[in-house]
């Protein structure tokens, strides 16, 4: 105090000489007082109240506040409610406390505990799927259902209010990696995810936790020595001399750093164990192709596509058709061909599709319908697990195409839920991709790895019927693009590449002024024979890696990127060094005998 004292004197007597308020010829003291008419006593008393009223604001500027709050007043919650705190996360939603459980909003569960629950909203049934289980809960039901048997719970597994569906956090941690805690006074619950090491730190002898990163704010908590806390940040607008930190019952607040130890990391171990999902694959490299049946007649044809063919190892008949928005199916399966099949070796992984029915024009109407429908998917899964166990099939291939966003996520549940079919009675799961994309990202590649046995790329219709310009169906960028891509997200070991045996023979023509475009699939026999009629000889594009040819007819002009046995070359080396389970190709027929030594040395040749 003396010194502030002293300092204030000194900048007075400053400002004085200044302003020329001492002068020659004066005593100092007797010219301040003819000018000021202070005297000097007063001068002092004057500068003595400044100094205590200086300093008594700085003691108050820097004198740490030691008023004390309670947490349920920093936290306050509702009757029957909780406050909810995930690790380094104070929640703005808040836990429902009813008939004896604890309940996040579904949203919540999802975002923060496990993305794979899933919810009918129009039949109110939760769903979870393991390996080997499909485990349904039904809205206040104190119970759950895997594989049909009952397992009573403690409380409600699934709870509505006010339109919300709530999952109790009981249920939720069965299946889960998670664990939870719940604390009173006020009431909260701590919920920690996964396995971690937590930055850890022990509290010095008076350490306390404050609301803010200020001294001035209030104390939540007195901290007793060696006391542990977690550190989540750093101090905020608090700067670098206090750390945000959480106690061990899931209370946030701020502590000085020079209370607190030193760092260290104090393992938090969950004895959750993940589910494993087995893949049944093969040890050899699948070369799989679609047989196109239209008819029950066109069955018979498969004898004169194999019979001469030692590298084929899958064929796959476009058999069933999704008939109707009640999970029913439409089929042309054939006892006898599965027969025949195998007598010549191979697997039969029939074809499953979404394509336009009778009736429907769009069919995005039936996938959508169905795979939301509880009721309707488990009627397509279990007509689909019957058809394959009464027809001896190996595998089942879908091939729903041009589903919508809406779908997406009720298309990956309805694939998880058919695996466990399939693991169980040991039936191949494979399903058909276009190539990845941001606008086809809710096809869920990487959830599909995770389920189903096979992901196959259909690596080609980069330029379709009905596209805007020419060019070629496959260009060898395009498929090298779709490996690169696709093995991000699933196992190599799991991605069979599909490849085209058809090109398009593209038309540029003008009416009236209006230009158009329009194409026919060609097979490759029947693309070199239109050269050939035409005189044309089509030229190596380095690019695409493909023979390109043009031509004119008429007023129209034709435009051709050929797939063939040098193109196919190209695509399938790519698909060998990159370590694939194999390759597809659309359709059999469409290609020329030689092509199968290509296929023999490209992919099963060491």
């Amino acid at each position: 105090m003396g010194l502030i004292i002293f300092g204030i004197l000194y900048i007075l007597k400053r400002e004085c000489i200044k302003r020329k308020l001492f002068t020659a010829g004066y005593g100092k003291e007797e010219m301040f007082v003819k000018k000021t008419g202070i005297t000097v006593i007063g001068a002092f008393a004057a500068l003595l109240l400044i100094a205590v009223l200086l300093g008594a604001a700085l003691i108050k500027k820097y004198t740490s506040n030691k008023e004390h709050v309670t947490p349920a007043e920093v936290y306050p919650v509702a009757e029957g409610e909780a406050h909810v705190m995930f690790w380094q996360e104070d929640y703005e939603k808040k836990a429902l406390l009813l008939n004896s459980g604890i309940y996040l909003d579904l949203e919540t569960v999802r975002s923060h505990i496990n993305k794979d629950f899933y919810y009918d909203e129009t039949e109110k049934v939760l769903s979870f799927t393991t390996p080997t289980e499909i485990i349904r809960a039904y809205a206040g039901e104190a119970a759950y259902y895997g594989n049909r048997v009952k397992v009573e719970l403690k409380s409600a597994a699934l709870l509505q209010k006010a339109g919300v569906p709530y999952v109790s956090l009981e249920f939720a941690a069965l299946f889960s990696d998670m664990r939870y805690t719940f604390f009173e006074q006020p009431a909260r619950v701590l919920i920690l995810t996964g396995s971690k090491e937590m930055l850890s730190l022990d509290a010095k002898k008076g350490a306390v936790l404050r609301e803010t990163a200020d001294i001035k704010s209030r104390i939540l908590r007195d901290l007793p020595e060696k006391n542990r806390v977690w550190y989540v940040s750093g101090g905020g607008d608090g700067g670098n001399s206090f750390v945000k930190v959480m106690t061990e019952d899931g209370v946030y607040g701020f502590v000085k750093k020079r209370d607190l130890t030193e760092t260290y990391y104090a393992p938090y171990s969950s004895d959750y164990k993940e589910p494993v999902y087995s893949h049944i694959t093969s040890e050899k490299k699948v070369v799989l192709g679609w047989h196109q049946v239209t008819n029950a007649q066109a069955n018979a044809g498969l004898e004169s596509l194999v019979k001469d063919n030692e590298v084929l190892t899958v064929i796959s008949p476009t058999w069933f058709r999704l008939a109707d928005a009640k999970g029913n199916l439409s089929s042309l399966a054939d006892e006898s061909y599965v027969k025949k099949a195998k007598e010549y070796g191979l697997e039969v992984w029939a074809l499953v599709d979404n394509f336009k029915t009778e009736g429907i024009d769009d069919p995005t109407e039936n996938s959508f319908a169905v795979l939301s429908s509880t009721e309707a998917r488990e009627r397509l899964i279990n007509n689909l697990i019957a058809e394959a166990i009464r027809y001896d099939l190996d595998g089942l291939n879908i091939d729903f195409e041009m589903i919508s966003l809406a779908t997406g996520p009720h298309f990956i549940q309805f694939l998880r839920e058919l695996s466990v079919k399939c693991r169980i009675n040991g039936i191949v799961l494979s399903v058909d991709n276009y190539v990845p994309s941001s606008h086809a990202a809710y096809y869920d590649w990487s959830s599909q790895g995770v389920v189903v046995d096979y992901v196959v790329i259909m690596a080609y219709d980069e330029h379709y019927a009905g596209a805007e310009n020419a060019g070629s169906v496959a260009s060898y960028g395009y498929l090298t693009s779709a490996v690169d891509s696709i093995v991000t997200m699933v196992p190599k070991e799991q991605v069979i590449m599909a490849v085209p045996f058809y090109t398009r023979l593209w038309m540029e023509s003008e009416e009236s002024g209006v230009k158009k475009l329009t194409s026919e699939a060609l097979a490759m026999a029947a693309a070199e024979a239109e050269l050939e009629r035409n005189g044309v000889t089509a030229e190596w594009d380095e690019t695409v890696r493909q023979y390109y040819a043009e031509y004119k007819k008429g007023s129209a002009t034709y435009k051709i990127w050929l797939e063939e046995t040098d193109s196919l070359k190209e695509k399938l080396s790519y698909i060998k060094s990159a370590g694939l389970a194999g390759t597809a190709a659309w359709r059999l027929g469409f290609e020329k005998p030689e092509i199968w030594t290509l296929f023999d040395r490209e992919v099963l040749g060491e």
